[in-house]
């Protein structure tokens, strides 16, 4: 018989966006049924402040000061390190540089836990060079057998993990999700112009996340709309990316603060060119606001099109205008409060804890 819970230790290179969220909304969720003394954390130390966590639970950081394969590394060292302190019985992997440096450290120095990993998006859905995009597969692949199972966050990334060599055998389907509870909400509204259509994007303002494309929709569209945009303001090259005059740029924000943006807008922009999941369009139909995403990746497992929100095809700045535009107010609204319900059914975080005591070996 499985026992009812063990010592659960998450481990992520960064939890920037949609990991923080997810750790944000499952710890809470984990305290409650194994007691906060057994739910620990490594994370980065410029990161700590990104995950506020109950009372007890046992956060630790490590120096973020190198590169992203230098920190992976310091990363694996720390997990390994509090693993075998702590003598955990389940490692849970967050993301792709974790995954291939915090797996072998464990096989390696440390085989009484369990090891889940989840990679949150997969590396090779991105664009890649032939010889990047072979590499990718290969670690994968290679580290797979380092997992006693892997968590595919949407049905999207199972097939992909099939088609590129990964064991069926180890591989779960875990679908994303958030608290039932959503987070107060702080603060005023943003001040939004009258009369024009009110349009709001969550995330960082890099080239997956497609907010370029989005920005050419908002010039074509002038004055008809508003933007807010909540999120980074440097694309991961490092250029600048030039803001439309009707976008307003606020940088991340609170939990509480996102919350007051989800009451005020009318529609939440996706326009990702890949993604795993889509973390804030289960978010944002959590709050009842109706979500224009692009056809990619697992965003329409979790957008209902023409019931919860408008699917596009990805890179159109043509398609996101028309969209915008094509829709009245009133279907917005309607579609919004489908989302509702859509969300209470499928996207819950409380059926993702379910389901992960499950993936642990636990009793729930």
């Amino acid at each position: 018989m499985s026992p009812s819970h063990g010592r659960v230790l998450h481990c992520a290179e960064t939890i920037k966006g949609g990991i923080a969220t997810y750790l944000r909304e499952l710890i809470p969720l984990q305290c409650d049924e194994f007691g906060a003394n057994n739910v620990l954390v490594v994370i980065p130390e410029s990161q700590r402040k990104e995950l506020p966590v109950p009372d007890g639970v046992k956060v630790e950081t490590y120096p973020d000061v190198g590169g992203r394969a230098s920190n992976a590394v310091r990363l694996a060292i720390k997990s390994l390190a509090v693993a075998r302190r702590e003598r955990v019985d389940v490692v849970h992997v967050h993301s792709t540089f974790a995954g291939a440096l915090v797996r072998p450290f464990l096989a390696l120095a440390y085989r009484s836990a369990r090891v889940v990993y989840c990679a949150h998006g997969w590396a090779w859905d991105r664009p890649l060079s032939g010889t990047a995009r072979t590499m990718v597969v290969a670690v994968e692949r290679v580290m797979s057998w380092l997992s006693d199972v892997i968590v595919c966050i949407s049905d999207h990334e199972r097939y992909t993990a099939l088609a590129n060599g990964i064991a069926p055998a180890r591989i779960v389907v875990v679908r994303n999700g958030v608290s039932r509870r959503r987070p107060v909400p702080l603060g005023g509204a943003p001040q939004w112009p009258d009369g024009r259509l009110r349009v709001l994007f969550v995330g960082r303002l890099d080239r997956q996340k497609g907010v370029d494309v989005l920005f050419d929709a908002l010039r074509m569209l002038g004055d008809r709309v508003h933007a807010v945009v909540a999120g980074s303001s440097v694309l991961s090259d490092g250029t600048i990316l030039a803001t439309p005059e009707n976008v307003t740029s606020i940088g991340w924000v609170s939990p509480g603060d996102l919350e007051t943006l989800f009451a005020s807008a009318q529609v939440l922009v996706v326009p990702s060119r890949w993604e795993g999941f889509g973390l804030i369009a289960a978010e944002a139909m959590r709050a009842g606001l109706p979500v224009l995403a692009t056809r990619v990746g697992g965003l329409p497992e979790v957008v209902d099109d023409g019931v919860t929100g408008v699917m596009v095809e990805p890179e159109s700045a043509d398609a996101l205008a028309t969209a915008l535009m094509r829709v009245s107010p009133q279907r917005w609204r309607e579609m919004g409060e489908a989302g509702k319900a859509r969300f209470a059914e499928h996207f819950t975080m409380e059926r993702v804890h379910r389901e992960l005591c499950a993936v642990y070996g636990f009793n729930s």
